[in-house]
C-alpha cells in the first residue's frame, strides 16, 4: 500500500492488483502497483507500472510475457488522448517459488501464469482509466467484425479519444451521431450498410439506419449509469478490439487550467 501511495500524483487512490496461479503444481503470486490518471493514451502515456512475481523467470521470459500482455490492457486505454515522456511499465522476479525450470516463453506450465498476468495488467489499466482526471462515466468500446486488427483499434480509440464523444457522455446525452462521426474520421473503411451500434444492449443503429425499436428515453437512462458500454460492429471481418476510456467532464478542465509544471 506505502509504494501504491508513494508513486501517485494526481490519482486520488492508489492502484494495485493481484493474483495467484499455478506453474506445474507450485503456486505462484503476481502482484501489480501502478500510477496515472492524466495524458494517458498507448503507449502507456504517464503511467507507471511496476509487476511483482516470486515465479523463477529468465529476463527474456518476463519480457516477452509482458510485452504480448502489455497490448491490450495498457494500450487499450486512454483518458484524454495525450501523452508525455514518463511512461514505463517493468516486472521483476524475486525467483522464490520453487517450480519446474521454465526455459521457452512458449512452454505450456506459463498458461496459467500468462491468463493472470493479463488479469493483473487489465485490472490496474482499469483502475488508471477509472481513477481519470475529472471523470464520472468508465466507458468500455468495443469494436467488433472489423477487416483488420489495427483497424478495430483505430475505430476504438477514434471514438474513445472524441471530446464530442466524452462531453455527450458526461451530459449523459445518447447521441449516436457522435459515435458515427468518430467512426467515419477514423479513416478505416467500412460497409454502412452493416454497420451496428449499441449503448449496453439497447440496439442504436442495425445495418446502417437507426432501429426501429430505438426508443431515445432508454438510452438516455442508460446513459446514467456510471459504467457505459458502446457496441459497435463494422461487419467488413472478424477482428476486434476493446478500448477504455472516461468521459470528459469540467472538472477535467478545471484540474489541468489550474494546473502549473
Amino acid at each position: 500500500m506505502k509504494a501504491a501511495l508513494g508513486i501517485m500524483t494526481t490519482d486520488t487512490q492508489p492502484k494495485m492488483a493481484m493474483e495467484e496461479c499455478y506453474i506445474g503444481k507450485t503456486l505462484v503470486k503476481i502482484y501489480g502497483i501502478a500510477k496515472g490518471s492524466g495524458m494517458i493514451h498507448p503507449n502507456m502515456a504517464t503511467t507507471l507500472g511496476y509487476i511483482f512475481t516470486d515465479a523463477e523467470l529468465s529476463n527474456e521470459v518476463l519480457k516477452k510475457i509482458l510485452k504480448k500482455n502489455i497490448e491490450k490492457t495498457f494500450n487499450a486505454i486512454t483518458c484524454d488522448g495525450d501523452t508525455s515522456t514518463n511512461d514505463m511499465v517493468s516486472m521483476f522476479s524475486t525467483g522464490k517459488a520453487d517450480h519446474a525450470k521454465i526455459k521457452n516463453f512458449n512452454d505450456h506450465r506459463l498458461i496459467d501464469f500468462d491468463n493472470s498476468l493479463n488479469k493483473v495488467l487489465l485490472n490496474l489499466a482499469k483502475r488508471v482509466v477509472a481513477d481519470g482526471e475529472g471523470a464520472t462515466k468508465f466507458i468500455t468500446i468495443n469494436v467488433q467484425d472489423a477487416k483488420t486488427d489495427l483497424d478495430a483499434k483505430k475505430i476504438a480509440f477514434s471514438i474513445g479519444n472524441s471530446s464530442l464523444v466524452k462531453t455527450a457522455i458526461a451530459g449523459e446525452d445518447p447521441n449516436w451521431g457522435r459515435i458515427i462521426m468518430a467512426i467515419g474520421k477514423s479513416q478505416t473503411q467500412i460497409k454502412l450498410e452493416r454497420l451496428a451500434i449499441k449503448f449496453g444492449n439497447i440496439n442504436i443503429v442495425q445495418k446502417g439506419k437507426l432501429d426501429k425499436s430505438y426508443i431515445e428515453s432508454d438510452a438516455a437512462e442508460y446513459m446514467k449509469n456510471s459504467d457505459i458500454e458502446i457496441n459497435v460492429n463494422v461487419g467488413s471481418g472478424k477482428k476486434s478490439f476493446t478500448a477504455y476510456t472516461m468521459d470528459l467532464t469540467k472538472k477535467y478542465i478545471e484540474i489541468n487550467a489550474d494546473y502549473r509544471s
